[in-house]
């Protein structure tokens, strides 16, 4: 806070600096200044009092006297010498604008505050640091007392003596499922041994906790992101011999139940600066993380870094919209993939480290980051925030009086507005509709309302995949080389969506059956496109039908010899005859799209079969949809 005289400006006649003051005048505050240096504030007041007792005028002398009367906590007496430098020089030192306005920070005086930063942001030729020191500071002094006047609901509850203990509880993160994996500093100050921990929540209640052995050793883990579906954990390690920096990103993936041997992830996340706090994107194609100067010095700033084609990570980018000149920190993506909450003490908050939340805009970018409000924030650091899949719990740690320990977790409902998307997610598995067994294949998944893909993934040797999704309605692709395409519709827009994971068995029918067998061939089942949509009882396509009919004429490019018929079927309301020639014209419909996008006329074939091949029974709104469909098979 002691620091030489900032002049700003040239001074005038009137008063007298340590620039213009008489050579002894000089040398006396020189002395006093030394004294301050050495924090002999005593001897240093004894010298700049007689400095200004002898010429009144001296600005030096009630500036430094501000300073030591803040150090010594006689605020008071501080703005009084601030005013007083102002009065006699205004143009010599504004900083004592800034001074007075750190002052009525520190008494809440937010209006006084305000209006000595905006007097100090009239000056021409401030430094950049002082500049982002008034903006950050006004920004605060505009928001707490709005925070302060409008509360936002907020009843933390403890996660109880299951999880929290004497030791230190933080840093949580969830699955999909409920599964919270947590930090445990076991002992406190730096000989604290960090470790993960895990609980299942069922039906409201915690399970003990569970160490991850696979994953802890002797030295320290913490900082940790779960997938989430449960099968990825990425977390921090510092100070390994093997390390790029002081601190690195470590992973283990959860096969056949248990976590592989933790690995450092490597370059380009990881490098000579300081890599910590990461959150892993919901379907594990992303990495949220902070990254800061070497051993964690200087500003921090989260990056995000994307899983290429090749299973590699690329070079993290900087999340500039978040970023400030100061601390960002605790990134924490929410399963919708568009929501993420964070900490800041670059941002308008309350004090120290507050949370955020920012949108991902229809560009790509993320939105202004919105503070959470008080009481979540306070003048004390809030940091590392998880959210549920539902999106209405969140779980943070505090050290707030009535725990178990110094910190705890608690969890609280997050108020609406801060809330994520609803969330929702396939538990699927790619099989062989020969043998029903696992099978690799490539899925993916597009929103049907934009026709963007929402997900790319290839499915590992178990088949296994588990797709999160905000509620909305999605086309699922499945396809494998030497394999018909899998085609599924999910409108997952219903209130149960939420509360169940879709199962999805996605059973993929080879072109040529092993041996050629013709009892298979002659059973083979049509292949239902899902997501090929009529409007009411006509023929003509709906625009979302493109996405699907644009798979099937991939498809037949990439098999050239392949022949298919186009089937069309409805429901049993109306008159037969009529369903029969509407169904005909709809198969019709699919094959001219075909044709239209090149594909050969005689390698299609169009039939309608009206409501004679129902594979459901019509006695409700969804079995009349289910016999409502078009197929192909190949002939």
């Amino acid at each position: 806070m002691l620091t030489n005289t900032f002049v700003l400006v040239g001074q005038g006649a009137d008063y007298t600096t340590a620039i213009n003051a008489s050579k002894k005048t000089k040398e006396a505050y020189k002395k006093a200044y030394s004294y301050i240096l050495q924090r002999d504030y005593k001897s240093a007041k004894k010298d700049l009092n007689k400095l200004a007792k002898k010429d009144p005028t001296f600005v030096n002398a009630y500036i430094q006297l501000g300073y030591i009367s803040e150090v010594e906590g006689d605020l008071e007496a501080a703005k009084g010498f601030f005013k007083k430098s102002l009065a006699l020089a205004p143009d010599y030192y504004p900083k004592a604008y800034l001074d007075l306005s750190r002052i009525g920070m520190k008494e809440e005086a937010y209006e006084e505050v305000v209006t000595d930063l905006t007097k100090f942001l009239t000056y021409d030729k401030l430094h950049p640091n002082l500049i982002n020191i008034a903006q950050r500071r006004l920004g605060n002094a505009k928001f707490r007392p709005q925070a302060l006047a409008n509360p936002v609901p907020f009843e933390p509850e403890n996660l109880g003596e299951k999880i929290n203990s004497d030791d230190r509880e933080y840093f949580p993160s969830i699955t999909l499922e409920d599964e919270l994996v947590y930090t445990v500093q076991i002992g406190q100050g730096q000989q604290g041994q960090e470790d993960l921990y895990r609980s299942q929540c069922t039906e409201g209640v915690w399970e003990e906790r569970q160490a991850i052995a696979d994953v802890n050793t002797s030295e320290n883990e913490g900082a940790q992101s779960i997938s989430a579906d449960g099968k990825l954990l990425v977390f921090t390690v510092c100070n390994r011999r093997e390390d790029y920096g002081s601190c690195d990103l470590y992973y283990s993936k959860k096969i056949k139940g248990k976590w592989t041997k933790p690995k450092n992830i490597g370059a380009p996340i990881n490098s000579k600066n300081w890599e910590s706090q990461p959150s892993i994107a919901p379907n594990s194609d992303a990495i949220y993380f902070v990254r800061g100067g070497a051993r964690g010095q200087g500003d921090k700033n989260i990056f995000v870094t994307k899983l290429q084609a090749d299973g590699t990570w690329g070079t993290p980018k900087e999340v500039s919209e978040l970023n400030t000149p100061y601390h960002e920190s605790s990134p924490s993506l929410h399963p919708d993939g568009k929501t993420l909450y964070f900490s800041s003490d670059g941002h308008p908050g309350m004090g120290g480290l507050d949370l955020f939340v920012s949108r991902m805009q229809a560009d790509g970018t993320w939105g202004n980051p919105v503070n959470l409000g008080y009481p979540i924030n306070t003048k004390k650091q809030e940091e590392a925030l998880a959210v549920n899949r539902k999106g209405n719990l969140a779980f943070l740690a505090s050290d707030r009086l009535g725990g178990y320990g110094s910190m705890d977790l608690y969890s609280f409902e997050l108020p609406e507005a801060a809330r994520p998307s609803a969330v929702t997610y396939i538990n699927g598995i790619t099989l062989s509709a020969e043998t029903n067994l696992p099978l690799t294949a490539e899925v993916e998944i597009i929103d049907l309302k934009t026709e963007q893909v929402v997900l790319h993934l290839q499915t590992p040797r178990n088949g296994t995949f588990i797709a999160c999704l905000p509620v909305g309605q999605y086309a699922l692709n499945a396809k494998k080389d030497g394999y018909l395409f899998f085609s599924a519709n999910y409108d997952l827009t219903e209130e149960k969506s939420l509360n169940l994971a879709y199962p999805l068995e996605a059973k993929l029918q080879p072109i040529v059956y092993k041996g050629d067998d013709i009892t298979k061939k002659t059973n083979r089942k049509p292949i239902v496109l899902e997501n090929v949509f009529f409007a009411t009882a006509s023929a003509k396509l709906k625009p979302e039908s493109k996405v699907e009919l644009n798979k099937l004429k991939t498809f037949l490019e990439k098999n050239e010899t392949l022949h298919i018929q186009l089937n069309g079927h409805t429901d049993n309301v109306g008159n037969p005859a009529d369903n029969l020639k509407l169904s005909e014209a709809r198969a019709k419909a699919v094959m001219d799209y075909l044709i239209d996008a090149g594909i050969e006329e005689k390698r299609l074939q169009a039939k309608g079969f009206g409501e004679t091949k129902p594979i459901d029974s019509n006695d409700s709104v969804s079995e009349r949809a289910a016999n409502r469909r078009t197929e192909f098979e190949v002939l």
